[in-house]
C-alpha cells in the first residue's frame, strides 16, 4: 500500500533559514512523492546539491512519516512523539503535556517551517495528526533552523498538500472503551492550474480513566494555484475542536502520610464528571512563492492562529492517610482564554557564484504579534472542600464559579517579536560545506499576570555555525554551534516575569547512508550550558510558578531510520543525557537518562499483502525532583506495541493495533509531584479504502 510521505522540496529546507532556491523557469505544482518508508529517504540531488537533506544537515533529525503514523495508528501528536527517538512526552495531566528532548522542554514549534518564535512549551488538549504529511524533529542547536536556539529540539508539523492526480481515502476505526474514529482525505486538480485537498476527521470515545471522555473534530482545507507560470499562491484553513469531559487538573497523590508509595487502580481519577476542558484551534494561512529569474525565489507566508479555551476544573492536592485515604483537599476553578497569533515571514533565497563554485544564501524578515487574554473563575465559598475517603468516586458537587477581579484573577499578555536573519551555505569543496548565519531579534511584552505588571523587553543577535564534511562516499562528519536565547512566559512565585534563558549549545557527530540512501544513521555528541532556565517550583494561588536555574548537560544519541531492505522499515534511537546544576548535582531527574525507542515494519515475503510490525519504548528509572521534598522513584519499564495490516484488495486494507501488550503499569510522568497512570493493554481495528 502506497502512502504519500513528503513534498519534493526537502522539508528541512522549507523549515530552515538555510533554504536554497530551486532553479526552474516556472513554479511547478508541488507533487507528493509516493513512498512507503520510515523517516525521510535520501532524494535525488541536482549537480550543485541544492537540496539540504537529512544526511546533509549538521544536526540530528528525526522524521515520523505518514507511513509510520498509519502503521501504529498515531492519531494524536502525543502518541506520535512517544514514538520519536530522543523525545519524552510528559503527560502531567490528561490534557496538559510537556515534550522534552535531550533533557529539556521543547519550546520551538512550527507549521511548514514557520512558527511563533516563542512558546511556553506546554501543549493543551489533543492535536490530531490527520492533517499532517509528516512531523520533523530537529534536535540540538536549533539556531541553525529557527534562530531561537534551544538545546532540546524544534518540532515542525508538515501539513498535507494538494496533488495533481485525484486520490483519496476513507478509514473507520473501532477502539477500546466503545471509542470510534472516522477520517477522510481527498485531493486533486480543480482546474488545470488549481489544485485542492480536503481532510476531515472525527474521534470520540471514553477513556480508560474514570469519567474521562474525549471528543475531537478536525477540518482542513487547502487550495493552491498557478497565478502565473512563475507565481504559486496557496491558501489554507484548519480547525481542531477538542472537547474533554472528566479532565484532570493535577493528578493522583504519589505517597501517603507515612512516606510509602500509593498504588491505585490504573483508571483512578480525581476529576468529577462536571470537569471539562474545551479547546478550539483555528489556523488560516496564505503563502506566495515567486520565481525571480533562474536562481532566486521570493517566499512569503502569513499565518493567523486562534486558540480558545473554556474549562471548569477541580484540582486535588495533599497527602492521604494509607488506612483511610483521608487528607486530600481540593479547589475548583474555571478558566477562559483567547489567544491570537499573527505571524509574517518573508525571505528571498537563491544561489550565487564565488571562486568558481555555487553557494546558497537566504535573507529574511519575521514578525509575530501575540495577544493572550486569560481569566480565572472561582467560588470562594464552596469551591475549596476537604475530601473524604471516597474522593476517587468524583462526587464533589459543582460550585458556582464566577469572576471576582479581572486584574488579580487573570492575565493579559501582548507580545511582539521581530527579527532579521540571514544564512549562507558555502560549498568550499565538493565534500565540504560551511553554514554561517545570524538572527537579530527583539521581543517586547506588555500586560499583567495575576495582579502583577508583566512588561519586559529583550534583544539579542544570535549567531550559528555548522559544517558537513563527506570524507567517504556515504559517511560524513558534521558539527554545529548556536547560542541559547529563549524568551519565557513563566512567572516567579512573586508573579514576576522570569525573563530570558541564555547559554550555548554545540553538537558534533557522524552520519551514514545505507541501502542507496533509503536509510540514514546518525551518531551525535552534544553539550549545552544554560542560565535562568525556568524550572517549575509549585502552584501559587492556582498559578504554575517557576524559578530560573543554571544547568549543564551533555549526552550522546544514536539513531537509524529508513528502509534497510526492500521488506524492512526501521526507526531505532538510543539517547543518553546527563544534566547537572552548578554544584554538579543531578537535576531534572524526572527525565530519563537512558532512552531506547525501536519501531519496525516487515512485509512478509511469502505473503506480500501482509505487513507486521512492533515497537518497543524503554526508559530507565526516573524520580521526582529533589526540590519536591519527598523523592518518588519509578523503575525502568518498557512498552510493547504490535500491529498487523492486510490488503484485502488493491484498495481495501484491514489493520489491527495492540498497545501495551504486556499490560505494564506505569506513571505517565514524574514532572510534577502528582501523576496518573498510562493506558493499559488496548486494541483497535481499522478498515480503510484508498482510491
Amino acid at each position: 500500500m502506497n502512502h504519500p510521505m513528503r513534498l519534493p522540496l526537502a522539508t528541512l529546507i522549507a523549515m530552515s533559514a538555510i533554504q536554497p532556491a530551486i532553479a526552474q523557469p516556472t513554479i511547478a505544482p508541488p507533487q507528493i512523492e509516493v513512498v512507503n518508508v520510515y523517516g525521510e529517504p535520501e532524494k535525488s540531488s541536482s549537480a550543485t546539491k541544492l537540496d539540504l537533506s537529512v544526511y546533509e544537515t549538521p544536526q540530528t533529525v528525526s522524521v515520523i512519516s505518514r507511513t509510520q503514523i498509519d502503521d501504529f495508528a498515531l492519531d494524536d501528536i502525543n502518541d506520535l512523539l512517544r514514538y520519536t527517538p530522543g523525545v519524552t512526552v510528559e503527560s502531567v495531566e490528561t490534557d496538559r503535556t510537556y515534550f522534552t528532548a535531550r533533557g529539556f522542554d521543547i519550546v520551538n514549534f512550527q507549521y511548514d517551517g514557520v512558527g511563533v518564535p516563542f512558546s511556553a512549551g506546554l501543549s493543551q488538549g489533543h492535536q490530531d495528526t490527520a492533517i499532517f504529511e509528516q512531523v520533523e524533529i530537529v534536535k540540538g542547536a536549533a539556531g541553525l533552523i529557527t534562530g531561537l536556539a534551544n538545546p532540546s529540539a524544534t518540532i515542525n508539523y508538515i501539513r498535507k498538500r494538494p496533488t495533481a492526480e485525484l486520490s483519496g481515502s476513507i478509514a473507520v476505526q473501532a477502539g477500546p472503551e466503545s471509542s470510534y474514529r472516522l477520517d477522510g482525505d481527498i485531493s486533486g486538480s480543480v482546474t488545470e492550474r488549481v489544485r485542492a485537498r480536503l481532510v476531515v476527521a472525527k474521534d470520540d470515545g471514553e477513556s480508560y480513566l474514570d469519567r474521562n471522555e474525549n471528543d475531537n473534530t478536525v477540518f482542513y482545507g487547502i487550495v493552491e494555484g498557478d497565478v502565473t507560470d512563475s507565481t504559486l499562491l496557496t491558501v489554507g484553513y484548519s480547525q481542531n475542536q477538542n472537547d474533554i469531559t472528566g479532565s484532570l487538573s493535577g493528578a493522583l497523590p504519589l505517597y501517603y502520610t507515612d512516606g510509602s508509595d500509593t498504588d491505585y487502580n490504573v483508571g483512578t481519577s480525581t476529576a468529577p464528571d462536571w470537569a471539562y476542558r474545551d479547546i478550539e484551534r483555528t489556523q488560516a494561512f496564505v503563502e506566495l512563492r515567486q520565481t525571480l529569474g533562474a536562481n532566486w525565489t521570493l517566499n512569503a507566508q502569513y499565518t493567523q492562529n486562534d486558540i480558545e479555551q473554556d474549562s471548569e476544573l477541580f484540582y486535588v492536592y495533599g497527602t492521604p492517610d494509607r488506612e483511610t485515604e483521608i487528607g486530600l483537599l481540593g479547589y475548583a476553578s474555571g478558566y477562559r482564554a483567547d489567544e491570537q497569533q499573527k505571524v509574517l515571514d518573508v525571505f528571498v533565497n537563491g544561489t550565487f557564484a564565488l571562486l568558481g563554485r555555487d553557494h546558497d544564501l537566504v535573507i529574511g524578515y519575521n514578525k509575530a504579534d501575540i495577544d493572550l487574554v486569560g481569566q480565572s473563575l472561582y467560588d470562594y465559598v464552596n469551591g475549596y472542600p476537604v475530601l473524604g475517603s471516597d474522593w476517587a468516586e468524583g462526587n464533589t458537587p459543582r460550585p458556582e464559579l464566577q469572576v471576582y477581579d479581572t486584574f488579580t484573577d487573570g492575565h493579559v499578555d501582548n507580545q511582539e517579536h521581530e527579527s532579521l536573519y540571514f544564512a549562507t551555505r558555502l560549498n568550499l569543496l565538493d565534500s565540504l560545506s560551511v553554514l554561517l548565519g545570524a538572527r537579530q531579534m527583539e521581543v517586547t511584552q506588555s500586560g499583567y499576570s495575576y495582579g502583577v505588571e508583566a512588561d519586559t523587553y529583550a534583544d539579542e543577535t544570535v549567531p550559528y555555525y555548522g559544517f558537513t564534511w563527506s570524507f567517504l562516499d556515504n559517511v560524513s562528519l558534521y558539527a554545529s554551534y548556536s547560542e541559547v536565547f529563549t524568551p519565557q512566559s513563566f512567572v516567579t512565585p512573586e508573579f514576576r516575569p522570569l525573563g530570558v534563558a541564555q547559554g550555548d549549545n554545540s553538537e558534533v557527530g557522524f552520519k551514514m547512508q545505507l541501502n542507496d540512501g533509503q536509510a540514514t544513521g546518525t551518531l551525535a555528541f552534544f553539550q549545552s550550558e544554560q542560565t535562568n532556565l525556568g524550572e517549575y517550583v509549585g502552584r501559587v494561588e492556582g498559578v504554575n510558578t517557576y524559578l530560573g536555574k543554571a544547568y549543564e548537560s551533555e549526552g550522546a544519541e544514536l539513531e537509524l531510520s529508513g528502509a534497510v531492505s526492500d521488506n524492512l522499515n526501521l526507526s531505532i534511537g538510543y539517547t543518553w543525557v546527563d544534566i547537572t546544576d552548578n554544584s554538579g548535582a543531578e537535576v531534572r531527574t524526572y527525565v530519563p537518562r537512558n532512552l531506547v525507542k525501536l519501531a519496525a515494519a516487515y512485509q512478509v515475503p511469502m505473503q506480500p499483502k501482509l505487513v507486521v510490525g512492533a515497537s518497543v519504548n524503554w526508559q530507565d528509572a526516573v524520580s521526582t525532583s529533589p526540590e519536591a521534598g519527598v523523592e518518588i522513584t519509578q523503575s525502568s519499564y518498557a512498552l510493547l506495541d504490535v500491529f498487523a495490516r492486510y490488503k484485502l484488495t488493491d484498495d481495501v486494507t484491514v489493520a489491527l493495533n495492540v498497545s501495551n501488550v504486556t499490560d505494564e503499569k506505569y506513571w505517565n510522568s514524574l514532572y510534577w509531584t502528582q501523576a496518573y497512570y498510562g493506558a493499559p493493554l488496548q486494541a483497535s481495528a481499522t478498515v480503510s479504502w484508498r482510491f
